[in-house]
């Protein structure tokens, strides 16, 4: 009988228990809590005023709670808010010094460049100034660099990411532009960067850039980047060859000339890979033009695009009529917003000066799987606020375990939604490098329930459009089990590190062994 005990015990971990899934809260599963929470771009943020453009949403001063940066077309260049927990939070702006900031700020990304442990930034400009790089003094109060570390753009520049190209243990640096050159910069590891992009193999001449995202599509460890492209032009999918080098591989469909703004890449199948998610401005900013004159005036007026990845970095277009709506997207986010172990699709869309002749109309399609069939929810979820969503973060900003929703709008003030799922369904990982890069940039999360492989995240500094969201893996959980196992593998080293038995409803730091 001992014997027979001690073997069922043993068991125990592999087996899932109570498979059932997180109940839905009792009233809608967001709330609306922006006027509590003193999150105030400016007065005017109309046509000609502030105009939100860009989030990072990060633990600037180490207390342990995400506070938000939003560079802004109009001056103000950008509002920087401390969270003070409860979400509530303080406009810290003046003496952060980010007010070296100037012109229409459009992009930012977050990462630790010269691995002093302290978070920096760097933030891009469209026109009416210059893209900055700003060192974090690790109290949440930050110096610009720009020109002594040589990323000091000129160019009109929109999104900008963070990735460790050559696998040397620094985050190195590219941004987008609508002129077609863009900037891939390599760390030397002294402060300083330089401009590889003509021998890299990043060729986008003549392209009207705009978001983009590293990833690793083919699962041969090594980060590769898409790029989109405006304009009815092509986007484009480069493959990582190491070393700083990357080469095209975009397939046709793929490479649809659309007008694509935003990109994701997440596990959308929980396959263990990387799938796409595209959205798409079909109707050019709002161009008061119906889809036949559109194509007439040689523009084309695509749908977004889920693509499925086969494992080996080849994409197939998923044919679901319900998320490949015409709408003027921006940003999007992947995450599991109500536990379910599925990743939900929220998108950002120009909905205030929105088109008529848009198949989205009303707001942000947020679509989620019911009995395997994609819905789109968000008026039954709460999230009912119409406004010219540009960047649309999803952050667990009150660190109960869920993640939140904040609108950032182009014509009018952020909204901030609470997540009231509230539950312990849920783990929050985040990877500390060593030899690599310290901030876990590029690495791959992987949550087993027993054998069961049951999420799978990588670690993005830039994605969707002109977003920066915190550095970790927020992982909804699905079925209860009593424990996980959580395996971390590191960008560049591949060092994989293993934690068992992992009790949910809890955040855990993986440091790189």
């Amino acid at each position: 009988m001992r014997f027979l005990l001690l073997a069922l015990a043993a068991l125990i971990p592999a087996m899932i228990v109570l498979p059932a899934y997180t109940q839905p809260p009792a009233g809608p599963r967001f709330s609306d809590v922006t006027a509590g929470s003193d999150l105030v771009i400016a007065e005017k943020t109309g046509v000609g005023g502030t105009n939100p453009h860009a989030v990072a949403v990060e633990d600037f001063n180490g207390d342990g709670l995400p506070d938000i940066i939003i560079p802004t077309f109009g001056k103000p260049h950008m509002r920087y808010f401390k969270n003070l927990g409860k979400l509530k939070f303080q406009d810290i702006t003046k003496g952060s010094g980010l007010e070296a900031f100037e012109g229409d700020g459009t992009g930012v990304a977050v990462a630790d460049f010269d691995r002093d442990g302290k978070l920096d930034i760097y933030m891009t400009s469209l026109r009416k100034g210059v893209s900055r790089l700003f060192k974090g003094v690790g109290d949440g109060t930050f110096t610009d660099v720009s020109e002594m570390a040589g990323v000091l753009l000129k160019t009109p520049a929109r999104s900008c990411a963070w990735c460790d190209i050559d696998a040397d243990g620094w985050a190195d640096l590219f941004v987008t532009s609508p002129t077609g050159q863009c900037f891939l910069f390599k760390n030397k590891g002294d402060g300083t960067f330089i401009d590889i992009t003509k021998d890299s193999g990043i060729e986008l001449a003549g392209r009207h850039c705009l978001g983009c995202v590293f990833g690793d599509v083919d699962g041969d460890g090594r980060d590769d980047l898409f790029v989109t492209c405006y304009q009815s032009q092509s986007s484009a999918l480069f493959k990582s060859l190491g070393g700083g080098k990357f080469k095209e591989i975009t397939t046709p469909n793929v490479a649809r000339k659309a007008s694509s703004v935003g990109c994701v890449l997440a596990d959308v199948f929980n396959k263990g890979r990387l799938d796409l998610f595209v959205t798409t401005d079909s109707w050019l900013s709002g161009a008061n033009a119906t889809e036949a004159q559109l194509l007439k005036m040689k523009h084309t007026v695509e749908p977004n695009a889920l693509y499925a990845n086969d494992g080996t970095g080849k994409f197939a277009s998923v044919d679901s009529p319900i998320l490949a709506l015409k709408t003027l997207g921006h940003d999007a986010i992947c995450e599991d917003l109500d536990h379910d172990g599925l990743l939900d699709i929220y998108v950002g869309v120009d909905a205030e000066s929105g088109n008529k002749w848009a198949t989205s109309k009303g707001g942000n399609p947020l679509y989620t799987r019911v009995a395997g069939e994609w819905k789109e929810l968000a008026k039954e979820w709460g999230i009912k606020h119409e406004a010219n969503c540009v960047c649309v973060p999803a952050v667990d900003f009150d660190n109960d375990g869920d993640l939140d929703l904040l609108l950032v709008n182009f014509y009018s003030n952020v909204v901030l939604y609470r997540n009231n799922t509230d539950d312990k369904n849920w783990l929050r990982i985040k990877a500390v490098g060593t030899k690599s890069n310290l901030d876990g940039i590029g690495a791959k999360v992987r949550v087993y329930a027993g054998d069961k492989l049951i999420a799978y995240r990588q670690m993005h500094s830039g994605a969707g459009y002109c977003r920066s969201s915190p550095l970790e893996a927020h992982i909804g959980l699905g079925q209860a089990a009593k424990s996980y196992r959580v395996e971390v593998t590191f960008s560049g080293t591949n060092t994989r590190v293993v934690r068992n038995n992992v009790t949910p409803g809890q955040r855990i730091v993986v440091r790189e062994e």
